[in-house]
């Protein structure tokens, strides 16, 4: 048996291991939450980031499907941002139901901003100079230009190159 002296030097022990134990638990489970609330915030960056490049490709295919309709970027200087007019032309208004922008996941077409530029008009198209169609053909070279932007989340920019053929050219 344990003498009264033998028992009085151990009180205490215990506690301080346990509270040792206690505070390497509790910084262990601090960096746990830690390191998962920036795995978090690192995953829905990536998901903003990822809508904003479909968004941005979403204008760019918009604009394409639109060639050759009453509604055709590629018929004029294309200035414009093609799906957002705040005049009577004959391009779409923000919130127009029939906007093929209009179901994008974040607020639609209003958060999409698709332009059409003209780069070089009526040159001779890139052809092979033995083919039969040179001296048929010009082309003309636009740049579409799609840009996303969500306030405080994210922002893409998309740009295609479009060459649009046009038959009786002047080149020869």
């Amino acid at each position: 048996m344990k003498t009264h002296d033998a028992i009085r030097q151990q009180q205490g022990v215990a506690l301080v291991v346990a509270l040792l134990f206690l505070l390497v638990v509790t910084v262990i489970s601090v960096i746990a939450a830690s390191n998962s609330a920036l795995g978090l915030k690192m995953s829905a960056n990536m998901q903003d980031a990822s809508e904003s490049f479909q968004s941005a490709e979403a204008g760019i295919i918009a604009t394409l499907s639109l060639a050759g309709t009453a509604n055709d970027p590629f018929d004029g200087d294309g200035s414009q941002d093609i799906f957002r007019a705040t005049d009577g032309s004959k391009y779409w208004v923000c919130d127009d139901a029939d906007n093929p922008l209009g179901n994008l996941n974040d607020a639609g077409a209003c958060k999409v901003e698709t332009d059409v530029f003209l780069t070089t008009e009526a040159t001779a198209c890139p052809r092979n100079l033995v083919a039969s169609s040179v001296g048929l053909f010009d082309c003309d070279f636009y740049r579409v230009a799609a840009e996303h932007e969500a306030p405080r989340q994210a922002r893409t920019k998309v740009e295609l190159g479009v060459v649009k053929t046009i038959i009786g050219g002047s080149t020869p």
